[in-house]
Formats: C-alpha cells, structure tokens, sequence
C-alpha cells in the first residue's frame, strides 16, 4: 500500500484573512498604547488670571509657583539637573514700545545678573496659534548652583522668550530648559503656547 502526500506552499484564504487580521489588530493596539503615552506624558491643568487676563494650560504634575515677580511659573521637578521651566511675567511698556527694545532690556539685564549669558537669536513678528502677533528671542546662560553644600558642574541652560504686547504690557511667556534636554521637551512650550489664551 503506498502513500501519497501532498503540500501545497501556497496559504488558504483563511490564513491569509488571518495574517492580515493580526496585523491590523497590532497596528491599532500600537495608536492606542501611543495615545495613552502622549495622554498620560501630556496632561494638563488649567490656569486662569482674570486680573492679568490670561487663560492657560499648564503640564499637570508640575509644581506651580505664583509670586510677585511672574504671573505663572511651573517646574518639572523630576527631571535631572535644571528644572524644565514655563513662565509668564508682565512688563509695562510704553505705546511706542518695540519688541527690539523688550529685547534689549532682556539681554541688558540677564547679562549682568546670569554667568555666561549669551543671546542665539530674534524672531521678527509671528502669529501665536491664537493668531495673536508675539516676537521671540533664543539664548543660553551657565547655571551655577549656589549651595556651599554641593559641589556641581554648572549646567548649560538654554532659553526661549515669546513677548506679546498687549494694553500696555509686554507679556513675557518665558521657556527655561537644560540645554541637553531642550528638544525633547520644547513640546511642553508648544502646548503651553497653543493652550494660550488672552481675555
């Protein structure tokens, strides 16, 4: 008695159906898992100065810090080294005030008090994604950690500041950041700034 054995390399359409089926079920886990991550990474808490007339949403694990010389100021105090920095201060400003001038002041003072303060670049007029026209400038400065207790290399730090000037105030919307870390976290400014909202 002989046997006759047969094989065929080609698959069946339920394998087939299969096959593609397994493959469409990863990719939508993946956009899901990816979703969540950026969910998670990205979540915000509101913040609103009727006095000031700012709306804004700020990343939600941050700690917040009000004081007399910013409007706003949050921290990603889990990071190493500097602390990523988000922060909205006011200035009074003349009718004939030009963001060259803002600038100027900026850079005049951040020199004398800021090791190594060195500005990389000025944007003339933009739109904000509120179509609201804003200027920004680019610099770097050496963080140097006055604690008698730790000895530190200083940290190079790297700076945005935005500046709208709105009813007589420049609003400074300042981003702070280790200059290593910069753009991986320039999308924390990017969301600040889309979420901006003045009243």
């Amino acid at each position: 008695m002989a046997f006759v054995e047969t094989s065929s390399d080609t698959p069946s359409n339920r394998e087939r159906w299969n096959h593609l089926l397994a493959i469409v079920t990863a990719v939508v886990l993946f956009a899901i898992g990816v979703n969540l991550r950026d969910s998670a990474i990205y979540a915000s808490t509101p913040y609103n100065n009727l006095e000031a007339g700012i709306r804004v949403e700020y990343p939600r694990n941050w700690l917040i810090d009000t004081a007399d010389r910013y409007i706003l100021r949050v921290r990603d105090l889990s990071g190493m080294g500097f602390k990523t920095t988000l922060q909205i201060s006011l200035q009074p400003v003349g009718a004939e005030t030009s963001y060259r001038t803002i600038f100027d002041g900026l850079t005049l003072n951040r020199s004398q008090i800021l090791a190594a303060y060195r500005e990389l670049s000025r944007d003339d007029e933009f739109l904000l994604p509120n179509e609201v026209a804003a200027a920004s400038m680019s610099y770097t400065y050496a963080d140097l950690q006055n604690d008698p207790f730790q000895q530190a290399i200083p940290s190079v730090v790297r700076g945005t500041d935005v500046v709208v000037i709105r009813r007589g105030q420049a609003i400074i919307i300042t981003f702070l950041a280790d200059a290593s870390s910069y753009q991986n976290d320039l999308p924390y400014f990017d969301r600040f700034l889309r979420s901006l909202d003045f009243q």
